[in-house]
C-alpha cells in the first residue's frame, strides 16, 4: 500500500449513547483534515495491554504515510513493544483532548514500505524531529488502521472513519 495513492476511508457520524447530543446536530468531519493532523503529529500515544490485561500507554515518534503509521525502536526491549508482540491490537491517540484523533489498528513487526515511501517516512521524521530519522526501513514497524474516531466539536462532529 505504501507505494499506492492512499484511498480515503468511509466517514460516518459516530453513534453516541443517548443523551450525549441533545441538539440533534451531527456532521461528519472531512478525512483530509484528520489525515493532516496525523501527518503533522509529533507524538503518537500507543495504548497496549499486558498479558494480565494491565493497561499501558507511551508516546512514540512515528510517521503517518499513506494511511499507515510507521515507527521504530523498542519493540523487543520495552513493555509496550512486548505487549504489541503478544497482542497486536492497539489504539493510538494524538496529544490533543479537544481535537481528538484515535486510531484503532493492528501492529505488525514487518512493513510494506517501498523505497519511495521510506524516503517520505525519513523526510517526515526529519521535518518533525530535526536531527533523527530512521536509517533503514527494516527497523520500522507499522500500525494499519481498522477505523479512526475523530472530533473537534464534541459531540456534534464525532466521526468514525472505516478502512477496508
Amino acid at each position: 500500500m505504501a507505494n499506492e495513492q492512499a484511498v480515503a476511508p468511509r466517514a460516518t457520524p459516530a453513534r453516541l449513547p443517548e443523551g450525549y447530543n441533545d441538539t440533534g446536530e451531527q456532521t461528519a468531519l472531512d478525512w483530509a483534515g484528520v489525515n493532516e493532523r496525523l501527518e503533522q503529529s509529533k507524538h503518537f500515544w500507543f495504548s497496549t495491554a499486558g498479558a494480565g490485561g494491565s493497561p499501558h500507554a507511551r508516546p512514540i515518534w512515528g510517521a503517518w504515510i499513506d494511511n499507515t503509521l510507521y515507527a521504530d525502536g523498542g519493540v523487543h526491549s520495552t513493555r509496550w513493544g512486548r505487549d504489541l508482540l503478544a497482542n497486536p491490537h492497539t489504539q493510538v491517540h494524538l496529544e490533543s483532548a479537544t481535537e481528538v484523533v484515535i486510531v484503532d489498528g493492528d501492529f505488525t513487526l514487518a512493513n510494506d514500505l517501498t523505497a519511495e515511501a521510506f524516503d517520505r517516512v525519513r523526510a517526515s521524521y526529519l521535518r518533525r524531529y530535526e536531527s533523527y530519522q530512521p536509517e533503514s526501513a527494516d527497523g520500522l514497524f507499522m500500525v494499519k488502521p481498522r477505523h479512526v474516531l475523530a472530533w473537534v466539536n464534541f459531540p456534534r462532529d464525532v466521526t468514525r472513519f472505516e478502512f477496508s
